[in-house]
């Protein structure tokens, strides 16, 4: 990979990765022709829209981090940027194991992350996984089929908690069952 395609700048990462908004950007950039010494990350990150530590891990880690794979779990990345906490962490985890659901799409349900954000992590950290779904493995008769809740909605990014009680219900019936 060539470092022209791993080295952007910050505001494009930190957009791409759902993070701040394009108006956050502009805003950044236009209050950047004030205060020259700042940098566009400090900017935002006075401003309220993200913490200091995420930029810093974006600034500092990130390419880094593309270029070698550390093979660690996408949480650790997560805590890294300073997106999750370790008590965060623990209750995915803990929910995880209760409803089958992938880590990544219990810190969506759970409202820690967005979904753009672990997509983001998904497609440059672990380009094998990206292309399955960030939702849910159901396993029937020795084969898995990858089910992602969006496919049975209107594209709408929205989950309601009746539809997690559903995948719940449904993945406690493959559970009990002895699926």
């Amino acid at each position: 990979m060539s470092n022209d395609r791993l080295v952007k700048p910050i505001g494009e990462i930190l957009q791409n990765a759902g993070l701040v908004s394009p108006s956050q950007i502009e805003v950044a950039l236009h209050d950047q022709t004030y205060y020259q010494d700042m940098r566009i990350g400090e900017i935002l990150a006075l401003r309220g829209w993200i913490e200091q530590s995420t930029v810093d891990f974006f600034a500092q880690e990130w390419v880094r981090l593309l270029r070698q794979k550390d093979g660690q779990p996408l949480g650790f990345y997560l805590k890294r940027a300073s997106l999750l906490t370790e008590k965060q962490i623990e209750m995915i985890l803990a929910e995880q194991n209760q409803t089958c659901l992938r880590f990544g799409a219990t810190a969506v349900l759970k409202g820690f992350v967005k979904k753009n954000t672990i997509d983001f992590f998904l497609t440059n950290l672990f380009p094998e996984q990206a292309i399955s779904s960030s939702y849910i493995t159901r396993t029937f008769d020795r084969t898995t089929e990858i089910v992602d809740p969006s496919d049975y909605y209107n594209n709408d990014e929205t989950i309601s908690q009746e539809d997690i009680t559903y995948w719940v219900r449904l993945s406690e019936q493959k559970i009990t069952s002895g699926a």
